[in-house]
């Protein structure tokens, strides 16, 4: 057991490189192109403070953050240019900034490790409405997935062992998400927001921590995340075919005022 302990343990040090606090916003315009802008905090500080716990000299290479050739790797896309990109760092944090722009969504879709199988889809949401849905995989990003439970119960693990799985589980607590999406057109209903220090009717924000939302929260970084807008035709005028919205989940329709829309093709999907 205490060797299965240890493994995990090496496999949190390991893994606890994702970003702790990300932002973006997504752009569409009416020709279908668009922008994305990323800004994302990653503080390995962490990893001293686990060498530390386990009697060793903290690495000061192991707390360096991404170089501008790590972000631009995956961003060598045809359709794909990268606008702008600057990487700050400051003892063990580092501030990655990059704005791209994309020719159309299909390039959009193949940009890796800010999001992998990154995907706006639109379905034909009856009445002339659109369900628009916006998903990506965010494992890679916010690994949250890799805080799991080791297995152990506290009181038999001893203090190195809590003290490590105190850090890491304060690590994951720490984990923000923001995303903004903008339209060309208004947005009607949707699993965002609007943002309350600038309202706007194309625009919606989705938020989330664990002082929001502690069940999101705890379902980030383990698996696709899905943001979903109903709008008129007329918001996204390059898009000439639809997709029929799959068959309902089963099980008892909720009252009309309780009614949220349900994720297009599977459940589990944070923001549905």
């Amino acid at each position: 057991m205490r060797a299965c302990l240890l493994a995990f343990l090496v496999l949190l040090v390991t893994s606890t490189t994702g970003c702790l606090d990300y932002r973006e916003h997504l752009i569409l315009k009416e020709d279908g192109s668009g922008s994305l802008q990323i800004d994302f905090l990653v503080d390995l500080g962490i990893l001293n403070e686990i060498s530390k716990a386990l009697g060793e000299k903290p690495d000061p290479a192991a707390t360096q953050g991404p170089t501008k050739d790590e972000v631009l790797n995956g961003l060598e896309v045809e359709g794909v240019e990268v606008k702008e990109i600057e990487i700050k760092q400051r003892e063990t944090k580092s501030k990655v900034h990059l704005l791209i722009n994309f020719k159309s969504l299909e390039a959009l879709n193949k940009i890796e490790g800010f999001g992998d199988d990154r995907r706006v889809d639109f379905y034909d949401n009856g009445d002339g409405q659109v369900r628009v849905v916006y998903s990506f995989d965010t494992r890679d990003q916010l690994p949250m997935e890799e805080f799991g439970d080791p297995g152990v119960p506290e009181d038999q693990m001893d203090p190195i062992e809590k003290k490590i799985v105190t850090l890491t589980k304060g690590a994951r607590d720490k984990i923000k998400f923001r995303s903004r999406v903008t339209l060309p057109g208004p947005i009607g209903k949707s699993t965002g927001i609007k943002d309350p220090r600038e309202p706007k009717e194309n625009e919606r924000v989705w938020l989330i921590d664990k002082e929001r939302d502690e069940k999101k929260h705890a379902r980030l970084g383990k698996g696709k995340l899905r943001m979903q807008m109903i709008v008129a035709k007329s918001s996204v005028p390059w898009v000439k075919e639809l997709k029929p919205l799959p068959t309902r989940r089963s099980g008892p329709t909720p009252p009309p005022d309780k009614r949220r829309p349900g994720p297009p093709d599977k459940p589990g999907g944070l923001g549905d």
